[in-house]
């Protein structure tokens, strides 16, 4: 059972920071409500892989920032 906790956010700003990323870190609170939000509770009765966050995450953080970097 994979979910995404606030700690695995903390991972996730540091690869990103680590492979260039740098102007990224700390991510806005609202980008970590809505990964928390849809990654933070699995999904009933279906469950999460670590792939599926890994995927999913990387998605919404590229869209949040391509979005907000105008």
């Amino acid at each position: 059972m994979a979910t995404l906790t606030p700690k695995e956010i903390q991972k996730i700003e540091e690869y990103y920071y680590w492979v260039g990323y740098k102007t990224w870190i700390p991510f806005p609170k609202e980008l970590n409500e809505r990964l928390l939000k849809v990654y933070g509770e699995e999904p009933v009765p279906y469950s999460w892989t670590d792939q599926d966050i890994f995927e999913g995450t990387r998605k919404i953080i590229f869209d949040y920032f391509s979005n907000h970097s105008k």
